[in-house]
């Protein structure tokens, strides 16, 4: 499926008041030719848009025209090594970076649409078009060797952006870098690393960007990737790992503290805000279970396989209360919350306390392979909500989005949804005053893969700011 456009129709009337564009990014392609890609992550990057305005609904999807897309959809075959390792009969790409299939997030700042990946620099895209412009660098600011995250965060009071990127060597470190609300990269510093774990996203409030060091690192082992084996099998767990909490204060770039706290597992962050002089923030503290286990390697490509137990990479809601003044951590779990992942929240609240938040979820009885609800979670009351899309409908990242003029109780919850019954993709409306029901289900003529990140936006097609 190389693209599609059009106005779509939906099995029940769509809330008049939601209006603007609700985008996905993630592999749009896991084969190519007889060749499955060896990894998730190393699935070409396709952007889908969902616009809803007036009561109407128009959806276009497009790739992301990177020179791996380009070079191996000429070829017919995968020609760059991946996360997931080299390609056949390739020597020299064994020992070359991961090629950027800019599949993970995506961010709309200062003017500029990009396509975000865990390695490279970002692509630049058309937001109306989706075609592709190019690979961004903020003019030079970003180097070749530099690396730009999946999971920037924009500040939405200050308009400042910011982001990260892996620095790779014998002294593993990090860049961040702070991008004005004009778009120019103003500031940017390094961040040493015990070890090169698996960095992946950080928080953000008011006055500190939050990361944590985990227990998941890079075997001390070069060969097995050397030799064109995958980077992803390389990650694994190990509790001796020092764990820390790294603190770097927003308006200097120096570090403030670093607080080491037990041996975890995580990936995602949910939300982060300053109060009473501490810090708080979300993660989704993952299982260890979901690596040093003899599946783990395979279990990313065949998420819908029934013997593939994916419901092991799943983690727990966890909040994080931090005291600046005394140096001090600790953790408190929400029980009600089911194993999930994806955590989200209205982007709107950033650096605000928020008292919802939203995930992916495993619903009770359900089955291991992949996503098949989301929950809301009260952050004040710990009251769960689930909803079950039921029977092989398998939910991707849910985004929430705030209603006009209501209170915090009162949004939508967007979510991309593949039906197994039909082998289509919906795009689901949920209201969070009644959780249990789908007041829209916009039916698209095609399946689209599972994907990573989205966002929203209250503007619509090509009126972005």
């Amino acid at each position: 499926m190389n693209s599609n456009s059009g106005w779509m129709t939906s099995s029940a009337k769509v809330p008049s008041d939601l209006t603007g564009s609700f985008f996905r990014n993630g592999p749009g392609r896991l084969k190519l030719g007889d060749e499955e890609f060896k990894h998730w992550f190393d699935g070409d990057g396709m952007v889908a848009r969902t616009t809803f305005i007036d009561g109407k609904v128009h959806f276009a999807n497009k790739f992301i025209r990177t020179p791996k897309y380009v070079d191996e959809t000429a070829a017919g075959k995968m020609l760059y090594r991946g996360f997931g390792g080299a390609p056949k009969g390739s020597i020299l790409r064994r020992f070359a970076m991961p090629a950027q299939p800019a599949n993970t997030g995506l961010i709309i700042h200062a003017g500029k649409f990009l396509a975000l990946g865990e390695g490279g620099r970002p692509w630049a895209l058309e937001a109306d078009t989706l075609d592709t412009e190019g690979e961004y660098n903020y003019e030079g600011s970003l180097g070749k060797s530099n690396t730009f995250s999946a999971h920037g965060k924009k500040n939405p009071a200050s308009g400042y952006y910011y982001n990260f990127g892996m620095k790779f060597g014998p002294k593993p470190s990090f860049d961040f870098y702070k991008i004005s609300p004009s778009g120019k990269m103003v500031d940017r510093a390094v961040f040493a690393l015990d070890h090169m774990p698996l960095l992946h996203d950080f928080a953000l409030t008011e006055n500190y960007a939050i990361f944590i060091q985990s227990s998941v690192g890079m075997s001390t082992n070069p060969i097995p990737i050397l030799l064109g084996g995958s980077v992803a099998e390389a990650m694994l767990y190990d509790n001796r790992l020092r764990n820390k909490i790294i603190i770097i204060n927003l308006h200097t770039l120096k570090l403030v503290d670093e607080i080491e706290i037990p041996p975890l597992a995580s990936l995602h962050f949910g939300n982060a805000y300053e109060k009473n002089g501490e810090v708080h923030f979300d993660i989704i503290q993952t299982q260890e279970s979901a690596y040093n286990t003899p599946t783990h390697k395979n279990e990313p490509m065949n998420i819908f396989d029934p013997n593939v137990d994916f419901k092991a990479g799943g983690g727990h809601y966890v909040r994080f209360i931090v005291n600046l003044r005394q140096g001090t951590a600790r953790s408190e779990r929400i029980n009600d919350a089911l194993l999930g992942e994806f955590p989200q929240w209205d982007w709107t609240q950033t650096t605000q306390e928020n008292r919802y938040a939203v995930s992916c979820a495993y619903p009770e009885n359900g089955p291991k392979t992949y996503f098949t609800g989301i929950q809301k979670i009260d952050r004040n009351t710990g009251k769960v909500e689930v909803h079950d899309f039921g029977n092989f409908r398998f939910t991707g990242e849910p985004l929430m989005v705030s209603k006009p003029g209501k209170t915090e109780d009162d949004f939508y919850i967007l979510c991309y949804v593949y039906n197994g019954n039909e082998d289509k993709t919906e795009v689901v409306v949920i209201d969070s005053q009644n959780f249990d029901d789908e007041i829209a289900v916009i039916k698209l003529g095609h399946h689209m893969p599972q994907g990573f990140h989205g966002m929203f936006t209250p503007k619509c097609l090509s009126r972005y700011g």
